[in-house]
């Protein structure tokens, strides 16, 4: 059975739009040069990549009951000249300040985020990679 999903996309003016969901929620969208008030609809695509992948991560890290000070996800896409100008490889880095968590348990975990559970990343055909980097490992020099 599939799970169809709906949402509304108004112009408001020019290059603005607002995304509306059937439950009320709202995003701006915004290609204007001057004055922004939202993302552009790139931009959406690359944070939806890093926040889909996050939800699972965050599960993950909550089964191990590993408590996060800090997660966040700093994403480049790469683009060709042209039109479109689809994404072609998208890189993650994820920087994680998780007491406990080792290195290889972070990378499996970000590895399952991305690549097996992240359906924003499937319904790309842009190649995905990762890195990880334990913050909470760093050692602080005075």
């Amino acid at each position: 059975m599939a799970n169809t999903k709906t949402t509304t996309v108004h112009h408001l003016i020019d290059k603005r739009f607002v995304g509306i969901t059937p439950e009320g929620q709202r995003v701006m969208i915004d290609g204007e040069a001057q004055a922004q008030t939202g993302m552009r609809p790139m931009e959406l695509l690359l944070n939806a990549v890093g926040a889909c992948a996050a939800y699972d991560i965050v599960e993950m890290l909550k089964k191990r009951k590993l408590g996060i000070k800090a997660y966040r996800i700093e994403l480049e896409g790469e683009r060709p000249d042209g039109v479109p100008a689809p994404y072609t490889h998208i890189h993650a880095r994820h920087y994680f300040d998780v007491p406990g968590l080792e290195k290889r348990v972070a990378e499996r975990f970000v590895d399952l985020g991305m690549n097996k559970y992240c359906s924003v990343a499937s319904s790309l055909k842009a190649e995905i990679s990762f890195e990880v980097v334990l913050e909470h490992e760093r050692v602080t020099t005075n």
